[in-house]
């Protein structure tokens, strides 16, 4: 008899499948998308530097969404297991990366805001608290892998609240976690 799966030879398949062993598994459903780029730590430190001081009066318009930003971002591609706050093995790439920009002397004194989003798959209550565990778990992770001061990093979930213009609300490209440098505290 062949090594072929049944399931397989019943939908007409009669050898083993390669292209099976390219497919990921992650909260019991396939996962077909590409792998994550990730972002080195010089550009994530460049995308969160401080600007520089300035002696002039600086008028910046007021960001939508009715909070004032306290400095630059940056979107990070953070896969995690569908429906769940647990990290993929190719978010810790990424998140190695941002740990180690964070701890950059650059960045060593500034604060954070990890802010977590997802698309609009489910109830808008559902994703604003799987977009909280998702950012808690990014802070949980740099505050244990990189011995970061928890006062410099918060953790907060928007759910898909705050969708990306680009993409439809229920892409992947929506379930991301933002980098944002937090003003100084005073």
């Amino acid at each position: 008899m062949s090594r072929t799966p049944r399931v397989l030879r019943d939908a007409g398949f009669t050898r083993p499948l390669p292209l099976l062993l390219l497919l990921g598994y992650a909260g019991g459903a396939a996962v077909l998308a590409d792998p994550p780029a990730v972002v080195d730590s010089q550009s994530i430190v460049r995308s969160l530097r401080p600007a520089p001081a300035t002696r002039g009066l600086r008028v910046e318009a007021r960001p939508s969404g009715g909070t004032v930003s306290g400095g630059h971002e940056v979107n990070l591609d953070i896969r995690f297991a569908s429906d769940s706050d647990r990290l993929t093995e190719a978010a810790h790439a990424q998140l190695e990366q941002l740990g180690t920009a964070l701890i950059s002397p650059e960045l060593a004194h500034a604060r954070f805001r990890v802010a977590g989003h997802t698309s609009a798959t489910g109830s808008a209550a559902h994703n604003l608290r799987l977009s909280q565990a998702r950012a808690r778990a990014v802070r949980t992770y740099l505050l244990e892998h990189f011995s970061i001061a928890p006062e410099r990093i918060e953790a907060t979930g928007y759910g898909s609240s705050r969708p990306l213009p680009n993409f439809p609300p229920n892409a992947l490209q929506q379930r991301r976690v933002e980098i944002s440098a937090l003003p100084a505290a005073s």
